[in-house]
């Protein structure tokens, strides 16, 4: 008997080798997913109870893919399903994209229990972030896309870190909101410095690379949560895991500023995703799925309008955060410069304003990925404070200066990411041997080459070819020795800058949202949205040239207590005292945080640019506002005057200046800058100004040989020759 137990445990041992070998060998029908479950190196799906309907027909889909750069890595592995059942009931739905066809299943993405076809089990396990308020449907949010998205050879873990997607987006300034967060603090006085300290969430730069030169911060903490002094003493019991503020400006930002955040949800009339999907993912309109997946409700808004991922983003997804360039949108309708917008074109908030001039990159059919690279727009994998820090193009990107043509690189290896991400374009893929143009990183740009000796972009979505032109072969303005050096391309080409009208705000204690949500204590107004149109004036940027200054009306913010009365500024939780309603508050270097003044490009850009009058002889060009300037005999500015157009501020006694001016005749800075290098004029650079202006009214032509040399030019100008000269052309008029 034992004999025969003996011979039969040999027998049982070599099938079962040999069978182990054979299911090893049978990756087409899951063989080496189990053995290798046995082996212990990925995780085995438990079983699980049937809730089978028995009047439901399964329906399966094979998780058969092999990641693309990767052919040895099987999607099958992430989650340990061969196959999933999830079609069962979202039979109709449409595949993602050609990037992630239907052979990589669903959980892969979305977690969840590939082999259950109930929905409480299938779903138990989704990954999702719960303080999204959306629901179990989108997997890329931030705050979990590393377990999605950011999986290794996904979109992390890549040797080259241009493709470790999800750990840059993090650190990119849509991920952080670290600029408008500094910027808010810095000019209420909520903080000292103007770079930045605080983001949406901590995050940390932890691959070594630092570039502090540019910029770079090697981390930021979590904006702490406001508590008002009465709500701290009512919780003072409680356990918080972040810090706390007193500031009104936290609150400010928390409730309202957060709501352009990638994770934020989006509006009615602006309906979005949260995460990757935010950028990746569309809306109609009215927020309703048009899809075939028969599980989505067709009259409930927040659902995209397909189950299909975008690799390319479409204008109308950058436009619902950056609103502001919905004016250049709507302008681009026009089909000549000096066109008005159609009223009925605009979008409703600027319904009412001014002339809009088309930005001549719109009018041609860019988009904005079509200058805007993937390390502007989802960071290059450093924390900045600003976005001119981390916008890597220029206007001399493309067009080169006066002195010099584009720098370009020749593509020499067949791995390079401009050929490996040409293939996602329509037209022609770059490959070896191309001449791409580099950008101020000194990175080669997808979509900007030469071709046939000429710089050309390429439309990413289009396939459309744009001729560049280059600044070295333009006109003699380029070449003013006093513009050279000290001038942004946009301080002569932008045609107009967004003027915000609403920036009114209204903060009651002691109630809750309007909406009715439950648990907040406080309330926010909503912010005005209205933006109309402004002629750009200048100042310093951060850069040391003089750019176009967002025109701003002051801030007006109104505090009340639960009982509707108006509360201090800060009373004993910060370094000023006041009323809300008269805006007190100062930024730590002295001036008054309901003026602001900073530097953009308003992508506003006109092959026609501004005349020499208006800079060198408009006071609102300058930063001092509107009124009537008369410039003084001496050349030294003493006796120079402004009369503002409008003087309520004379009248009410409260200043000497017009209401929109940001820096007064002598220099005097009256509005702050949160950008660190940027400026407003000081009074040498307006005497310089304002001097060229006298020259102009004979001298008005950007060829006219004076600008050459203009201390040769003055000193021409005190002599007998130039009185006579300009009496004999001012007998002849």
């Amino acid at each position: 008997m034992n004999k025969i137990l003996y011979v039969g445990i040999i027998f049982l041992m070599v099938v079962g080798t040999a069978w182990l070998g054979w299911a090893a060998d049978r990756g087409d029908r899951g063989g080496s997913d189990w053995f290798r479950q046995f082996m212990g190196e990925v995780p085995i799906t438990p079983p699980i109870e049937s809730h089978e309907d028995p009047l439901l027909e399964t329906e399966g889909i094979e998780v058969t893919a092999t990641l693309p750069d990767y052919p040895w890595v099987r999607v099958s592995e992430y989650r340990g399903y061969v196959s999933e059942q999830c079609v069962t009931c979202h039979s109709g739905i449409a595949e993602i994209g050609a990037a992630h066809p239907s052979s990589f299943g669903c959980t892969v993405c979305h977690g969840g229990d590939g082999n259950a076809i109930d929905r409480e089990s299938a779903h138990a396990t989704l990954i999702y972030d719960p303080e999204a308020g959306t629901g179990k449907r989108n997997p890329s949010s931030l705050s979990v896309a590393s377990r999605t998205c950011g999986q290794t050879y996904c979109h992390s873990g890549h040797a080259g870190s241009d493709r470790n997607h999800i750990d840059r987006v993090r650190k990119s300034m849509m991920g952080t909101l670290a600029g408008m967060i500094s910027g808010l603090r810095y000019q209420w006085g909520a903080q000292g410095r103007r770079e930045s300290k605080y983001g949406v969430r901590a995050i940390e730069d932890k691959d070594g690379v630092v570039p502090v030169a540019r910029g770079a911060l090697p981390k930021l903490q979590a904006l702490p949560i406001f508590r008002s002094s009465s709500s701290r003493r009512a919780q003072e019991s409680t356990v918080e895991t972040r810090r706390e503020s007193h500031h009104i400006g936290d609150s400010l930002l928390r409730e309202r500023c957060f709501q352009c955040h990638l994770d934020s949800p989006g509006e009615s009339g602006d309906f979005r995703s949260q995460g990757c999907a935010a950028c990746h993912f569309t809306y109609a309109t009215d927020g309703l799925y048009r899809g075939d997946d028969r599980t989505i409700p067709r009259d409930e808004p927040g659902h995209p309008a397909l189950h299909r991922m975008t690799t390319l983003t479409p204008d109308s997804t950058c436009m619902q955060c950056h609103k502001s360039y919905r004016v250049t949108n709507a302008a681009s309708m026009e089909t000549k410069s000096d066109k008005t917008v159609p009223q009925e074109s605009l979008p409703a908030s600027l319904s009412g304003f001014g002339k809009v001039r088309q930005d001549v990159h719109f009018a041609a059919g860019f988009e904005c990925i079509d200058c805007h690279t993937q390390f502007d727009i989802m960071g290059d994998g450093n924390i900045y404070s600003k976005q001119h820090e981390a916008v890597e193009i220029r206007c001399e990107t493309c067009h080169g200066d006066a002195d010099s043509r584009p720098f370009i690189a020749e593509v020499t290896d067949s791995h390079d990411r401009v050929i490996r991400l040409s293939h996602s374009y329509t037209g022609e893929d770059n490959s070896v041997g191309d001449w791409m143009v580099l950008s101020f990183r000194q990175r080669k740009l997808t979509n900007v080459k030469v071709r046939e000796g000429q710089i050309v972009t390429f439309g990413k979505r289009t396939g459309r070819v744009y001729p560049t032109p280059l600044t070295i072969d333009a006109s003699a303005g380029h070449n003013i020795p006093g513009h050279k050096g000290k001038l942004e391309c946009a301080a002569c080409h932008s045609q107009w800058v967004p003027a915000c009208k609403g920036c009114h705000s209204t903060f009651r204690q002691g109630q809750t949202v309007p909406s009715g949500a439950a648990g907040l204590e406080n309330s926010w107004s909503p912010v005005g949205g209205e933006i109309g149109i402004d002629s750009p004036s200048l100042m310093v940027g951060p850069r040391g040239k003089a750019a176009p200054m967002l025109s701003q009306p002051k801030r007006v913010l109104n505090v009340f207590d639960e009982h509707g009365n108006p509360v201090a500024v800060m009373g004993g939780e910060g370094d000023s005292v006041g009323v809300y309603r008269d805006w007190s508050f100062t930024n730590p270097h002295g001036y008054s945080g309901g003026r602001l003044a900073y530097t953009l490009n308003p992508h506003s850009t006109g092959k026609q640019v501004r005349t020499c009058v208006s800079c060198h002889l408009s006071s609102r060009a300058l930063g001092l506002g509107e009124g009537d300037l008369r410039i003084g005999l001496d050349s030294i500015g003493k006796s120079d005057t402004l009369r503002p157009l409008v003087r309520t501020e004379i009248v009410s006694g409260r200043s000497r200046l017009s209401p929109d001016a940001t820096v007064t005749l002598h220099g005097e800075p009256v509005a702050g800058v949160s950008q660190a290098g940027a400026r407003l004029f000081n009074q040498k650079e307006i005497n310089r100004i304002l001097k060229v202006g006298n020259c102009i009214p004979c001298h008005d032509r950007y060829d006219d040989p004076i600008y050459q040399n203009m201390s040769k030019s003055y000193a021409f100008e005190k002599t007998l020759d130039h009185r006579n000269l300009r009496k004999r052309i001012l007998n002849q008029q």
